[in-house]
């Protein structure tokens, strides 16, 4: 395939081209998790309750690193764009060093809180043996979760996006024929039940992790002496005004669902289900939008970088062409096949029923939606990221969460999807205004790039 970078090729073709490898690595790692699901749910419900009470820590913790490599993709991206080399390799080191950092602080604090944390999160004494026995090889293998992420970060801040969605898939592969061998045992290998799944993890993350540090270095992306000599604080700062905010952001989505479950458990379980059931397919049209948003961010920060403000433009209008594109086709399907969906999963007709109401009216606010993500992730890449990520917030805790709460009193399941309907559409066009007023409306100053 010919070789794509973001500062000179087509536009268009870039984007599209360097999208594939991400939508591939991000399958991977959805693949990774119900892998997992799937081995552990034949030990037994208590086993998977006690990985179900862990995916909530999890997913904290993801977002933390997830907050980090997008911070640090955004600050490197920009160094490169600007051709100062050297200073992207300084600040590649001192991302996984602050990445280091912070990992043991929460690895520490996630050991010594596992019983009382999970006893508050609800966890009876027989299920809270299987969780201890989870989270603490989870906890233990964190840093090289950590590492792997952000590591993957800085070979997309450079334009190479195959290298760490290859190690995606390796670790995918990895995690699936070690799954079965270390929960149910193999000749000498004995069965390590719940445990098994966390060492498998560990295990793929480590292989990952090796390949990922390996490359870097030989490609001559960070520096060890650098990592080992001192902290830089004035670059730990820079990655932490991104990086936090960014987490919090995406923190707000594991708490609406619970709300909405929350919500929903007082139609029954079968509301519970269909939600579920809706929320899980509509992950798979957008993982096309989530591809293209972490290869939109790097793009726009190298062109930043080096003032290409045209390419910039160029590459927002068309990301936002294919989200509504995308959107339509995805609303024309869903909405045609709303009550075929629910019954591939679940023959319960007030699942069925519940499934078909989402799918009635929903899917036609995903362009918007996907306009949403693009926007977060262009305002992260040029180092602005409250708005972004306010707005995103927004859709959530200032709008989802209050309108559902106050529609479901007098419209019922009705007014909690339609509270998300409004949310989508109105976050969507302030989305579209913040990306105008920031790489349309003026010339950014001098100042703003550097």
């Amino acid at each position: 395939m010919k070789a794509y970078n973001y500062l000179e090729s087509p536009v268009g073709k870039t984007l599209f081209y360097k999208s594939l490898p991400m939508f591939l690595g991000i399958f991977a790692n959805i693949a990774y998790n119900l892998v997992d699901t799937f081995f552990v749910a034949r030990l037994g419900t208590q086993e998977l309750a006690a990985m179900s009470f862990g995916f909530p820590i999890i997913m904290i913790v993801l977002n933390i690193m997830m907050g980090i490599a997008t911070a640090l993709s955004s600050l490197s991206s920009r160094l490169i764009g600007q051709k100062k080399l050297s200073e992207a390799k300084e600040t590649n080191s001192q991302g996984l060093l602050f990445t280091f950092i912070v990992s043991v602080f929460l690895t520490i604090l996630g050991m010594l809180t596992i019983n009382p944390l999970f006893k508050l999160l609800g966890v009876e004494s027989a299920v809270m043996g299987y969780v201890h026995s989870y989270m603490s090889v989870w906890y233990c293998g964190m840093l090289l979760m950590n590492l792997n992420i952000v590591g993957g970060a800085i070979f997309r801040a450079k334009g190479n996006v195959t290298y760490p969605s290859l190690i995606l898939v390796l670790g995918a592969a990895l995690n699936a024929i070690l799954d079965p061998i270390l929960i149910f045992g193999l000749g000498p290998i004995p069965a390590m039940g719940i445990a098994g799944a966390a060492w498998t993890t560990v295990f793929g993350n480590g292989l990952s992790t090796l390949l990922i540090f390996a490359k870097l270095l030989k490609d001559d992306e960070i520096s060890l002496p650098s990592m080992l000599r001192s902290i830089n604080f004035s670059i730990h700062k820079r990655i932490s005004v991104i990086a936090f905010p960014t987490a919090m952001a995406n923190s707000f989505v594991p708490m609406s669902t619970a709300f909405t479950n929350w919500l929903l458990v007082s139609y029954g379980n079968a509301a519970v289900a269909a939600n579920s059931i809706a929320t899980r397919i509509e992950t798979v049209p957008f993982m096309a939008i989530f591809a293209l948003s972490s290869v939109l961010a790097p793009f726009i920060g190298q062109n930043w970088g080096a003032g290409n403000l045209s390419r910039i433009r160029e590459g927002i209008k068309k990301s936002f062409v294919f989200s509504y594109l995308l959107g339509a086709a995805c609303a024309l399907s869903l909405i045609f096949f709303r009550k075929s969906i629910g019954a591939l999963f679940d023959n319960s007709p007030q699942v069925v029923d519940i499934t078909a109401l989402y799918f009635s009216f929903i899917p036609l606010t995903y362009g918007m939606l996907g306009t949403v993500f693009l926007t977060n992730n262009a305002m992260n890449a040029v180092g602005k990221p409250y708005l972004g990520n306010l707005l995103s917030a927004s859709r959530l805790v200032l709008l989802y969460i209050p309108l559902a709460y106050l529609l479901n009193r007098n419209f019922e399941i009705n007014g909690i999807f339609f509270a998300r309907v409004a949310a989508n559409l109105i976050v969507g066009a302030l989305s579209s205004l913040l990306i105008y007023r920031t790489f349309f409306h003026k010339e950014p100053a001098p100042e703003e790039i550097s």
